[in-house]
């Protein structure tokens, strides 16, 4: 049987991609190229609010009260995407990155382009031509770049005037450069990550607080999460308290906007430890019990999961009769939340099991 021989572009397409260049594409081929896109991932339990992660060529808004924990979260996607080898670019609009800052786990700052003007400040329009063309550039292809933050820049006119307060001409120049970085993304296969403050809202209508930066950003953004109370029992920003009650970081409660890869609404509560930045394995360890995949009773904590996972329990103990349920239980039962973190800690097999079964359930 012949081939099909494929259709002859008409002579007014081919006119067009002869003079703006390959510009026209089937819908089915870009498609099939967004499936191809590479999926970064956050942490475990924001993976899973997300729908899976964030897609690269997305634009990202993390976006909380100060002290809040979004630029360590923005750090730790940093520190993901490092491993996949792609080149970090942060943009110190704020001035105020500190050594607490690269305290996440397997970050390497000697491994970070940061724009910070050392002999004079530089206004929003000059930090984000920069940071375009960085993006822009070969070398930078699947770079991730973080805007610390959206509500500190100045635009020249309001850096150059005097302390009249006055922030008209940021939403405009913020529209402009998220029109060219929102082509420029998928090309690049690059990530944006803008974190943006509250500001008061002076409308009259909607919430008492809304995020700085305008409208055109947050049309933008393909990702946008935000830091803010679940209900009584659930504040925006918890702390962290171990067993002897010392604060060794805080729980922060995320709300889902909207997502790249999943249906927006969700709301997830992360754990930052200082010093290491998101934990992964004390999410895992409160997905697990949230789920009923621990049982506690009093201070004890069993590892019920463990029943479905015999052969993993017999190559964590091999002298243990793997056949004997109770036994199996009684093996994986610690007293204490601390201890329980210590296991998954130091077996990371048993966190890949977790992840893999959570995911499963939700």
């Amino acid at each position: 049987m012949a081939k099909t021989k494929p259709k002859k572009k008409p002579e007014y397409l081919t006119k067009i991609i002869k003079e703006y260049g390959n510009i026209i594409s089937n819908g089915l081929d870009v498609l099939e190229e967004k499936k191809n896109y590479k999926v970064i991932s956050v942490s475990p339990a924001i993976d899973i609010a997300l729908g899976g992660g964030i897609k690269e060529g997305s634009f990202v808004m993390l976006t909380g009260d100060p002290k809040s924990g979004k630029t360590t979260t923005a750090m730790q996607i940093a520190s993901n995407c490092q491993k996949e080898g792609r080149p970090v670019i942060y943009l110190d609009a704020e001035g105020r990155l500190k050594d607490m800052n690269f305290e996440v786990h397997n970050l390497d700052p000697n491994k970070m382009e940061v724009i910070h003007p050392e002999d004079k400040p530089l206004p929003a329009e000059e930090f984000l031509d920069v940071a375009y063309k960085l993006m822009s550039h070969p070398d930078y292809y699947g770079a991730v770049l973080i805007i610390d933050s959206i509500s500190s820049l100045m635009p020249s006119k309001e850096l150059d005037g005097d302390m009249t307060p006055g922030r008209a001409g940021l939403p405009k120049i913020l529209s402009v450069f998220t029109k060219k970085i929102g082509q420029l993304l998928p090309r690049q296969r690059g990530l944006v990550i803008a974190i943006t403050h509250y500001i008061a809202n002076t409308s009259g209508f909607g919430k008492a607080k809304m995020s700085d930066g305008g409208n055109k950003i947050q049309y933008q953004a393909d990702v946008r999460m935000e830091i803010g109370s679940g209900g009584e029992r659930a504040p925006a920003v918890a702390p962290w308290l171990n067993s002897n009650k010392d604060r060794i970081g805080q729980a922060v409660n995320w709300k889902i906007i909207c997502s790249s890869m999943g249906a927006p609404g969700a709301q997830v509560q992360s754990w930052i430890r200082y010093g290491h930045g998101i934990d992964k394995v004390q999410e895992i360890l409160m997905l697990a019990h949230d789920l009923g995949m621990v049982d506690k009773a009093g201070a004890w904590l069993t590892c019920t999961f463990m029943l479905e996972h015999k052969g993993l329990a017999k190559e964590i103990n091999p002298a243990l009769n793997v056949d004997d349920d109770e036994a199996v239980l009684k093996n994986f039962k610690y007293q204490g939340q601390d201890k329980l973190y210590t296991f998954l800690s130091e077996n990371p097999k048993v966190v890949d099991v977790l992840v893999k079964q959570i995911k499963e359930m939700l």
